[in-house]
């Protein structure tokens, strides 16, 4: 057996894999929206790659194996964006109109058989431009929503969104390099992407855990107004910085119970207090570091001007969220 039919098998296999695991989270988009859509990112995925497997293995498949592949292709960006948007998110409801992030596919599937090679070509490089564009937007919400979640969550969307990243670039690579070669390399490296994610993930079930929906909409909705208006107050005021701030001051300035305040950073941040307090105070010491203006205050300053009583404890945390020193950081 060559080299090439070992590599087809390995992608195959991959696929086999992804084949069960869309399976698995395969359930009704109102049941668990974000396990809908993820099996929907898998399938396109699987689409995509069980194509160029078939390509691979068959060399005279009929024009209609590729083309088909250009439909798992355009669906690939749109799952990624709406698991995002739906991931944790107890106020997530879907609607008809986010069918119509999935057009450009859904207007492929007519389209293919009239299509020509020229045709199938453009078709082509305009479904890796609109993959990318929904992973650019994808990033930009998943900065935006940094402060929402778990080191584990994030770590987790961060995975994903960077891996899909990567199954895009090999996709963007066959335009540059049109050669069997380098076709038969990006499937392979896409399924070692699929591999690599789905074994980091498999240890971490509570990952794809729905949200518990006890609370009624009126009381989430409050919980949320509260939340972005906490949210307010340490973007805007920079209320961290205050080196004693607990829950009563919060809840004082909301005119709120202190319960009231904590169960709304939980629901809305889906974190505690003190992961919420610390996450804003590290990122603000780290703005500090990396800014010129801020090069005559020593490490202990800077620590005061993130709301640290003492550099041990702005030491320990620093580390602990960015994995290095604030020394070393700032080198």
């Amino acid at each position: 057996m060559d080299s090439t039919s070992v590599m087809a098998i390995f992608s195959a296999l991959a696929l086999g894999h992804s084949l069960f695991l869309a399976h698995y989270f395969w359930t009704p988009v109102t049941k668990s929206p974000s396990n809908f859509f993820l099996a929907l990112l898998l399938s396109a995925l699987i689409v995509r790659i069980l194509k160029s497997v078939i390509v691979i293995l068959v060399p005279n498949s009929p024009f209609a194996v590729p083309a088909i592949g250009l439909v798992g292709l355009s669906a690939i960006g749109p799952s990624l964006w709406l698991y995002l948007q739906a991931y944790k998110n107890l106020r997530f409801k879907f609607k008809k109109k986010h069918i119509g992030h999935y057009a450009w596919a859904l207007l492929l599937v007519p389209a293919i058989p009239v299509l020509s090679e020229p045709q199938m070509y453009l078709a082509y490089c305009i479904s890796v431009a609109h993959m990318l564009g929904y992973l650019l937007v994808s990033l930009l919400q998943l900065i935006k929503s940094r402060n929402k979640y778990g080191a584990t969550e994030a770590r987790w969307l961060q995975l994903l969104v960077g891996a899909t990243f990567l199954i895009w670039s090999t996709f963007f690579a066959q335009l540059l390099v049109e050669s069997f070669g380098t076709y038969l390399s990006v499937t392979v490296a896409a399924s070692i992407v699929i591999y690599g994610l789905s074994l980091w993930a498999g240890k971490k079930r509570n990952l794809f855990m729905e949200p518990k929906k006890e609370l009624n909409k009126e009381l989430l909705g409050h919980l949320e107004d509260m939340g972005k208006s906490i949210e307010q107050l340490f973007t805007e005021k920079l209320l961290f910085k205050d080196s004693k701030l607990n829950i009563k001051k919060i809840s004082d300035i909301l005119s709120e119970p202190e319960y009231m305040v904590s169960r709304s950073i939980n629901a809305y941040f889906r974190k505690s207090f003190p992961e919420v307090l610390n996450q804003y105070r590290i990122e603000h010491a780290a703005q500090l570091i990396r800014s010129k203006a801020s090069e005559h205050l020593s490490m202990e300053g800077i620590a005061r001007e993130s709301g640290y009583n003492t550099v041990s404890a702005f030491y320990k945390t620093f580390k602990k969220l960015k994995g290095v020193t604030p020394a070393k950081f700032k080198r």
